[in-house]
């Protein structure tokens, strides 16, 4: 029987995330974690990226910029803040903490300067305390249980979805419609362990994220994945009776930046 491509497509992504999940279903929590990134590599080879609504080369982008920036920012601000570069679509969150707001502009405005970056959405708290080595590793803990629900949630693009953590207040990023962000921002309220969620999308039209879904199975099937995210895996991260569904805010609007240069990108709404 031949099917059509964006029948193919579908049932593609069905049998992927279905592999994937039945491969991690049987680890436990600290087996996963210390076997995470070798196995997003090991198994998910080119189909991470299959179902990437980013174009390549804004995916090629994004890795430059978070490394040049987690680069510099380690070097010139070490022992003055704390920051976490993380980067979709060429938008630019920083999160952690700083000492002083002073430090915080400085970071903020280095970050609007980066080349390339189309929005910075500077989100560090100003504190004197750093976060723990143990909070650190609860915080990944949670990005990992978030990606999972994600993966397991139906209406959900989790490889179009980028997760971090801080201070178990989870920023989700991405290029998704609204009913796809609702939906996936609803999953992650009930996550064990997660006391806010923030949205920083970049919302599309439903015509957009049908051409934007055709463009990457069609360009994007054997490309290595991007080891930063991982692949997404099912644990158990629902709540217990007595705690409730974390709130939900949007990130504060981000600066806009006019990159030096803009590499030749497909069309479409929050896709320069």
């Amino acid at each position: 029987m031949k099917l059509s491509s964006p029948t193919f497509a579908r049932f593609r992504r069905t049998v992927t995330r279905t592999a994937v999940l039945a491969a991690l279903a049987g680890m436990t929590a600290t087996q996963l974690t210390a076997c995470f990134p070798l196995f997003a590599g090991a198994v998910a080879g080119g189909v991470a990226l299959a179902t990437d609504r980013r174009p390549t080369a804004t995916q090629t982008i994004d890795r430059g910029l978070q490394m040049e920036a987690e680069n510099t920012l380690i070097s010139r601000y070490d022992g003055r803040a704390h920051v976490n570069v993380t980067v979709y679509n060429r938008k630019v969150l920083l999160t952690g903490e700083a000492g002083t707001e002073q430090t915080k502009q400085e970071i903020g405005q280095y970050a609007q300067k980066l080349q390339n970056a189309r929005e910075v959405v500077n989100e560090i708290v100003v504190t004197p305390e750093s976060s723990t080595f143990g909070s650190r590793t609860n915080d990944t803990y949670i990005t990992t249980k978030v990606k999972s629900v994600l993966a397991g949630t139906d209406g959900v693009p989790w490889n179009s979805i980028k997760v971090t953590t801080e201070a178990q207040t989870v920023f989700l990023l991405g290029v998704v419609t609204e009913a796809e962000g609702n939906k996936a921002t609803e999953a992650v309220r009930t996550v064990g362990g997660v006391n806010k969620v923030v949205k920083v999308f970049d919302y599309v039209t439903d015509e957009e994220r049908k051409r934007l879904d055709a463009n990457a199975t069609s360009t994007n099937p054997s490309t290595a994945p991007d080891a930063s995210q991982g692949t997404p895996t099912r644990t158990q991260g629902t709540p217990t009776a007595t705690q409730a569904p974390a709130p939900v805010t949007s990130a504060a609007p981000g600066v806009t930046v006019s990159p030096t240069t803009s590499p030749a990108l497909p069309p479409g709404k929050q896709l320069p």
